[in-house]
């Protein structure tokens, strides 16, 4: 008799149908869509702080070059260079340095291959000056 108790209960025994496992799934679905759109914005903003910090350490180097040759240079003057290479390791930015009479611009351009952000459609560019006023124009992670 325990034999057929034991099949019994087996038999009682169930799981999840198609019907609730497929809720799960669109709900599943419906978060990440929600989610996905934040998380670019955010994966954008971290593409953009290389611009921010290699456009910080020129400014350094300005203000040193300034302090021994009494004007600004040019990014070969200062003897800036990316660390980087090919690959995953390259420089999502190209950068420049114009010197004026006192006064020095220098930029960042997202290089034409970078996608900084899927709904960008022009190129990403940062600058700054002598007085350290650092500006994005037209922000592609907004």
């Amino acid at each position: 008799m325990s034999f057929f108790m034991s099949m019994t209960r087996k038999s009682s025994v169930q799981g999840f149908s198609l019907v609730e496992l497929m809720i799960v799934v669109a709900i599943i679905g419906v978060l990440a869509s929600l989610a996905v759109p934040k998380f670019q914005v955010f994966q954008a903003k971290a593409k953009q702080s290389e611009a921010k910090n290699n456009l910080s350490h020129i400014y350094t180097l300005e203000q040193t070059y300034y302090g021994d040759n009494d004007a600004f240079g040019s990014i070969a003057q200062i003897g800036f260079s990316t660390q980087g290479g090919n690959g995953a390791n390259a420089s999502r930015y190209a950068y420049t340095a114009v010197p004026g009479v006192g006064t020095f611009l220098a930029t960042a351009t997202a290089k034409a291959n970078t996608n900084i952000a899927a709904s960008c459609a022009f190129p990403d560019t940062w600058t700054i000056n002598e007085t350290k006023t650092m500006l994005n124009p037209r922000n592609c992670a907004q």
